[in-house]
Formats: C-alpha cells, structure tokens, sequence
C-alpha cells in the first residue's frame, strides 16, 4: 500500500469514527437529555453537523482515491478539515447543552468557518487538472 493509500485508510477510520460516535450522541439527545426542547434541537444540530461533516470526510478520501499528487493531498486534507471544523462545532454545542456554558469563544463559528474551507477546497481539488 501507497503512503497515500495509508493516509486514506486513517481518514476513513477517523470519519467512522466520528460517524459512529454521531449515532451514540443522537440517541443519548433522543432518550437522555431532559424536557427542554430548545436543549434538545441545538443537540441534535451538533449530532447532524458531525454526522454529515463525517460522510463529507469519506467523499474527500473518494476524491483523493480519483485524484494524483497534490490533489489527492489536498482532498485528504479536505476531508481533515471536515472532520475537525465538525468537532469544533458540534462539541461546542454538546458542552453548552450539557453545562449551560461556552466552553470557548468563537468555537462554533470557527468550526463552522473550518468545514466551510473544507468544503470549498474539495471542490478546487475535484475540478484541477494535474
């Protein structure tokens, strides 16, 4: 196997496991959290953005599979990028939900504004031409 081809084989591990943590978090939103609505759909905003941010990270390493040289790093890192702006989102939102607190300024938009970076160079990386 490639260094590449490794490297792929992460990504796609890292994003199984944040999509499989995703399905745990949604049914603890679903059954464990209290009666406060509003609690609850900011929860669930988190579990969808991971999950689909997740599934995005596995379209990267499809993309890097499709791709040579410096656009199959550049989806690999797309697919990083995914993963972390997700986990920075949804995360900030699970300790908000669980403590009333923001854990720190800024986290969720800053991963917001990660996954969109991540979205935008994957589409740089499907359309260059080597």
């Amino acid at each position: 196997m490639s260094a590449a081809g490794g490297q792929r084989d992460i990504l796609c591990a890292a994003a199984s496991l944040s999509a499989a943590a995703a399905v745990g978090l949604g049914a603890y939103g679903a059954h464990g959290l209290g009666e406060e609505p509003s609690l609850v759909d900011i929860w669930q905003t988190g579990v969808a953005y991971q999950m689909w941010h997740a599934l995005g990270a596995f379209a990267c390493a499809w993309v890097a599979s499709r791709k040579t040289g410096r656009n199959s790093l550049l989806a690999r890192i797309c697919g990083w990028l995914l993963i972390t702006g997700s986990l920075a989102f949804a995360v900030s939102l699970y300790v908000f939900v669980i403590d009333g607190i923001v854990p720190i300024q800024g986290l969720a938009p800053t991963g917001g504004m990660i996954m969109m970076t991540g979205w935008a160079l994957l589409a740089v990386a499907a359309f260059r031409r080597e």
